[in-house]
């Protein structure tokens, strides 16, 4: 891409620079930097980069130290990197789980990966029923309240997490959502009639990485009608896939 290219332009582009700087300044060998250090290493103000580094703190991107006021890099930057490291494992290693899921139900399956408070569809595998579920392409985000993946990748999240994203709906979506958590919980996997596509059902379970937190979740669609009658054995089906997927990763299935 050319400089002419850049989606940002003049003061936009120099802040997103200056920030990157900031965060790149510091390593293995040098995990903490004072003001002073700071500005001389990026080259800048210590009063420009004193008006970054309150920016980057504020969004957990940088911490400083209370007693020394150095800074350092900020925990949140492990979550970025958990998040990029998982997206682009799990993609791989639940490719031929899925597969098999889909040989063993002949119902579509999906990997859904969390995104911004929604999921995101990395992989599907098509269904090989005359009658199967295209509804989701790969790279289609969904919000948590619509569908199977959402509500099974909530169901993995604390009460607290629940009812702040609760908290962001409508009355009536909200009390649609609250009892289909419940359900999941209850059932062990969640079940989706017809809400991304008319006619279509669909079964989640999540998946839950090695610190507990939910990734994403492992989902199959079909045929509403058929996907109701086989409930009990799809549900099997989908937590099996989830335990291998989980194994490849070294995580553990959600309880």
């Amino acid at each position: 891409m050319s400089r002419t290219d850049d989606p940002l332009k003049g003061a936009d582009l120099r802040t997103v620079t200056r920030a990157s700087e900031i965060l790149f300044a510091f390593s293995s060998d040098v995990p903490e930097l004072g003001l002073t250090q700071l500005a001389q290493t990026v080259g800048l103000s210590k009063a420009t980069v004193h008006r970054l580094a309150q920016s980057l703190m504020h969004v957990g991107l940088i911490d400083q130290d209370p007693q020394t006021r150095a800074y350092r890099l900020g925990i949140r930057l492990l979550q970025l990197a958990d998040l990029v490291a998982s997206s682009l494992d799990v993609r791989q290693e639940a490719r031929n789980p899925l597969q098999s899921l889909r040989d063993e139900t002949g119902e579509t399956t999906y990997l859904m990966l969390v995104h911004d408070e929604g999921a995101v569809c990395a992989e599907r595998i098509e269904g090989s029923h005359p009658m199967r579920d295209l509804s989701t392409p790969p790279g289609t985000r969904v919000p948590l309240h619509v569908g199977a993946a959402g509500t099974a990748i909530l169901t993995a999240h604390d009460d607290e997490h629940v009812e702040t994203y609760l908290a962001t709906l409508d009355d009536a979506r909200r009390r649609d959502l609250e009892t289909r958590v419940v359900a999941a919980r209850e059932r062990g996997h969640s079940f989706a009639r017809g809400d991304v596509a008319q006619g279509v059902g669909a079964i989640a379970a999540p998946l839950v990485d090695a610190a507990g937190v939910p990734v994403g979740a492992i989902s199959l669609g079909g045929l509403l009608a058929r996907v109701e009658d086989n409930e009990a054995a799809l549900a099997s089906a989908v937590h099996a896939c989830v335990a291998s997927v989980s194994a490849a990763m070294g995580w553990r299935p959600a309880s």
